[in-house]
């Protein structure tokens, strides 16, 4: 039976560095101690690519504790329009789905966003995260 790969979320990688500063162990020391805090068996290369960021993980605010995947911003330009909008708007009017998508679609023609970077779900990722 293949083995599934496990991601840990952003405040569990947290934890096990706080966990790895102050204690020194082996990295199959480690495994156990994720799979018996949070029931997951991880592979040693996960142990190794968590640790190797440790520093930066400890000092780094977390903005989504429980995210397990970070993927780049296609339009950072866009991505914030969209925001402020939202900002601006919600508590003034309920935006609905179709608000939304053609607020989209205008600034995505203000900024001269090429066809095809955008989907739908693109959208409501950055407004809810």
């Amino acid at each position: 039976m293949p083995k599934k790969n496990i991601s840990l979320s952003d405040i569990q990688k947290y934890e096990l560095c706080l966990y790895a500063r102050d204690n020194k162990k082996t990295r199959t020391q480690y495994v156990d101690w994720v799979e018996q805090k949070w029931g997951v068996r991880v592979n040693k290369s996960t142990i190794t690519r968590t640790l190797q960021s440790k520093e930066k993980r400890l000092t780094t605010e977390l903005a989504n504790p429980e995210a397990k995947r970070h993927k780049p911003v296609a339009v950072p330009e866009f991505e914030l329009a969209l925001k402020e909008f939202v900002l601006c708007y919600q508590h003034k009017t309920i935006l609905s789905d179709a608000i939304l998508i053609e607020k989209a679609k205008l600034l995505a023609n203000e900024l001269e966003v090429p066809q095809g970077i955008l989907q739908v779900k693109h959208f409501f990722l950055i407004i809810y995260i």
